[in-house]
């Protein structure tokens, strides 16, 4: 079993594959099963109407506000 990194409800942000940082804030919906594959969660921002999946290396957490 994979550790996880990130909890469901918790902000984080999402780089960009040019390495950048998107200024959006996501929210963990939930870890996916492992399965053979680096650690992937289902994340959704407020702004969109659908959710993403992303690889944890692409996700970096947000302080509290």
């Amino acid at each position: 079993m994979a550790l996880e990194l990130f909890a469901a409800g918790q902000r984080v942000s999402l780089a960009s594959f040019g390495g950048g940082t998107s200024r959006d804030v996501f929210r963990i919906v939930r870890a996916l099963p492992a399965e053979g594959r680096p650690l992937q969660y289902r994340i959704k921002s407020d702004a969109e109407s659908f959710e993403r999946v992303v690889d944890a290396s692409r996700l970096s957490p947000l302080a509290l506000a």
